[in-house]
């Protein structure tokens, strides 16, 4: 199955992408989607991400509560960082274990970033994300996005 190439701006995303992407003149890219030509959904998404400043911070359901919700599967992700800006970072997880409650209000406050464990980064390196896991991408990072 070929797989064709989606090219998707974001505020996030960057002008200096390579050209071997395609003609990009002047748009800021974010990202660039991987799908196939069926309306049936793949078991996994690819995707390059290409950030400019820091993106909003995630967590993803596991397949319980997915399935809860009606969706057929939680979503992990994995990470292979292409390039990165010397002070590069992406948070994974919190310093401390937070209750439910004590990140539901850290995440309404704004704490939350404080409360991340922001890891630098360089090219090369790879990063598994569980369902579960909060997590955000920093900004001037190249990576691949490997994603059920």
């Amino acid at each position: 199955m070929k797989l064709n190439k989606h090219l998707v701006d974001k505020p996030w995303g960057r002008t200096d992408v390579s050209s071997e992407f395609g003609p990009l003149s002047g748009r800021r890219v974010g990202e660039i989607w991987y799908s196939a030509d069926t309306q049936a959904p793949l078991p996994i998404l690819v995707k390059w991400l290409f950030t400019s400043e820091r993106l909003s911070i995630q967590v993803h359901p596991d397949d319980a509560q997915a399935n809860a919700r009606g969706m057929p599967s939680g979503k992990e992700e994995c990470w292979y960082v292409v390039d990165a800006e010397p002070d590069a970072v992406i948070g994974i997880g919190t310093k401390r274990l937070l209750s439910g409650e004590e990140l539901y209000a850290a995440s309404l406050s704004g704490e939350i970033e404080g409360l991340m464990d922001w890891k630098k980064v360089s090219a090369g390196d790879y990063f598994y994300i569980p369902a579960g896991t909060v997590h955000a991408i920093g900004a001037g990072i190249s990576l691949v996005e490997v994603q059920q």
